[in-house]
């Protein structure tokens, strides 16, 4: 066995790379492995954000096992990621092992501190893959449970929904955008975005709040165009004028029947009024608008977090797996 790092230009090798997570990936119960050809512009173009360096396990001079590491280049400079995957046909052989190994230099390497994972496992049970981070010394920081939501088979709920929150939010109001941030909302965007790692459960995750800016919040913008993400969004106004909750979601362009939900954050001020609700309703409509082959959505929230959790279920979200984030000292 040799370890050793993947030229991210190697169209061939890195096809190969991306084969073998999503070969490791098909037991999960819904399919949100990314697209080749957005990966493939990922890898080969860069990201501005991180720098991700790409190692491989060849046995005989064939490749059955890869890792990813990434290295924030805005925040957390003190921490990296991994993403560690085994083809099935060559598990338990020690492969994942000598890639963790390689993945703890690398991350040394650019100065980090601490290394996070994430292991899928189905609901109440164990998984290979929480069993090999275990094994590795990672600890257990924060559990959440992951969701997806039929927008089809929802989409009769909402007008029942959106009648109830009516008049919780008087004063407010909602907005919705899709790739573009409004450049009016931009700097408060930033603010929220700010927020969100003070506000979300983190459990014992070693993370510091992200900062955000114009630039970064367009060199986003410019990066999803390039790999084929779009983006939805819908915020609220308030009584002042600015932007004080969000919403996202990622469809991808070459995975139109399914997206992402990301973050969702009302600003503590303005809690009480049915924000979230709100807001994650008017995102459901604009998808069923403008992304109609878009059905499922998946998401994941801490246990803890029993506002969102309670807005999730109201909509319709069920729980499908369960996600450990994990972390190690370096």
């Amino acid at each position: 066995m040799e370890i050793r790092e993947i030229e991210p230009r190697d169209r061939p090798l890195v096809r190969r790379f991306w084969e073998i997570g999503k070969a490791a990936e098909a037991d999960r119960p819904y399919d949100f492995y990314p697209a080749w050809e957005s990966a493939w512009v990922s890898y080969s173009e860069g990201r501005d954000d991180c720098e991700m360096v790409l190692l491989g396990a060849f046995v005989d001079g064939v490749l059955w096992g890869t890792a990813r590491v990434d290295l924030g280049r805005y925040d957390n400079l003190h921490l990296a990621s991994a993403i560690y995957y085994t083809h099935p046909d060559r598990q338990r052989r020690g492969l994942g092992r000598a890639l963790a190994e390689a993945s703890y230099d690398v991350a040394r390497r650019g100065g980090r501190k601490t290394l996070f994972t994430e292991a899928y496992t189905p609901l109440g049970d164990t998984s290979p893959g929480l069993l090999f981070g275990k094994a590795l010394g990672f600890t257990k920081a924060l559990e959440d449970g992951m969701k997806v939501v039929d927008l089809v088979e929802t989409e009769p709920t909402w007008e029942a929904l959106e009648a109830r929150v009516a008049g919780s939010h008087e004063g407010y109001r909602v907005v919705t955008w899709r790739d573009h941030v409004p450049e009016e909302y931009v700097d408060a965007y930033c603010r929220l975005g700010e927020m969100f790692l003070d506000e979300a459960p983190t459990g014992d995750l070693d993370v510091e709040p992200e900062k955000w800016d114009h630039d970064r919040v367009r060199a986003r913008e410019q990066r999803n165009a390039r790999e084929g993400r779009r983006d939805c969004s819908a915020g609220v106004v308030g009584p002042d004028g600015s932007l004080v909750a969000l919403t996202e979601v990622i469809v991808g362009h070459h995975t139109p029947r399914r997206g992402v939900q990301s973050g969702t954050l009302v600003a503590p001020e303005h809690r009480g009024h049915r924000l979230g609700l709100a807001v994650k309703l008017a995102n459901h409509r604009q998808l069923r608008e403008h992304f109609p082959e878009c059905r499922v959505l998946l998401t994941g929230n801490a246990d803890v977090n029993a506002p969102m959790n309670a807005v999730n279920e109201t909509l319709g979200y069920r729980e499908v797996e369960r996600c450990v984030e994990m972390q190690r000292d370096l």
